[in-house]
Parts: structure tokens; sequence; C-alpha cells
């Protein structure tokens, strides 16, 4: 059982929480996530595709990340999700914020990380996680532009990380 902190419009926390699945997010409000997205060495880009068991898009290519909970911080929730979903520890000391994002009824906290994982050795949950492989900037966009990668991601750093981090 998940438990979100509620947020105003301006992504400050109103003190309420709810339970995820239990009940619905009010109108006008929001929870925050997390989202990472991480670079090896070889310039190319982590991505993994989401579960058909997924109910909220599934089948398609994303990023690591996932919904902060209570207590949490956004950069807690990242070092989770790499470890629930893959298997994976990341050196989160090394992330830097991206961009800070309201879409939907979801403020999202991007980070960047440069870190190589060897794919070999990822355990993909089931439930969760698909496929992963890594992929150049040019390769995301062409999966985004075919409308396989999670919308309202993407989008939104795609510029800044080519500016910046390629």
């Amino acid at each position: 059982m998940e438990i979100w902190d509620i947020l105003d419009s301006e992504g400050n926390k109103t003190g309420r929480t709810m339970v995820k699945g239990e009940e619905k997010l009010p109108e006008g409000f929001y929870h925050l996530g997390a989202d990472v997205w991480i670079k090896n060495s070889e310039n190319k880009i982590l991505i993994q595709k989401r579960s058909p068991q997924k109910k909220l898009s599934p089948n398609v290519w994303a990023m690591t990340g996932g919904s902060v909970i209570k207590g949490e911080t956004s950069i807690e929730t990242i070092e989770r999700e790499a470890f629930e979903e893959m298997g994976v520890q990341l050196n989160v000391k090394d992330a830097k914020m991206l961009a800070h994002f309201k879409t939907g009824n979801v403020w999202i906290d991007t980070y960047f990380l440069k870190q190589d994982i060897d794919l070999n050795k990822v355990i993909m949950k089931e439930d969760e996680v698909s496929e992963v492989k890594w992929a150049t900037y040019e390769e995301i966009e062409e999966i985004y532009q075919n409308g396989q990668f999670i919308k309202n991601r993407w989008e939104f750093v795609k510029d800044i990380i080519k500016e910046f981090y390629m």
C-alpha cells in the first residue's frame, strides 16, 4: 500500500494524504512523482518497456521512475524504483535535478545521472518492466514520435538533455 502526500497547484504539501488506488485524487490537487534519465559512458540512455500488466501506459517505453511515497524524498524514490523494478543500485549522490514540472495530476522531479549499468545483471520485476535497453537520443526521439514512449515525460526534458548532457 502506497500513501501519497497531496500537493496543491504550486506543488506544496497540503498536510493531507491519500492511498494509491483506494482513493481518487481530489480535483485541483496533485501528488509527486520522480524520474531519472540514466546515461552511460557510451552516451546512451537507459530506457525500460513498461509491463503489459501495468494499468497506466502498458507496453510503452519510459525512463525509470515512480510516485513519491509519504516520508520519502524524490531522490529516495528514484533509488527505490530502480532497485524495485530492475534490481539496480543507483549512485544517487551524483544525480542532478533537470526539471520540476506539472503534468496531469502529478508534479514531477526529474533527475539526470551518469552511470554504467550492466544490462545482463538487471533483474526485471515482471509486473513493472518487460524489457530494458540502452538507446541513443535519436532512438528515443523516434520511439517518442512513433507514440511508443510514455506521454508527458520526454517532451519536457529532451531539449535539456540534448543541450547540456549529450
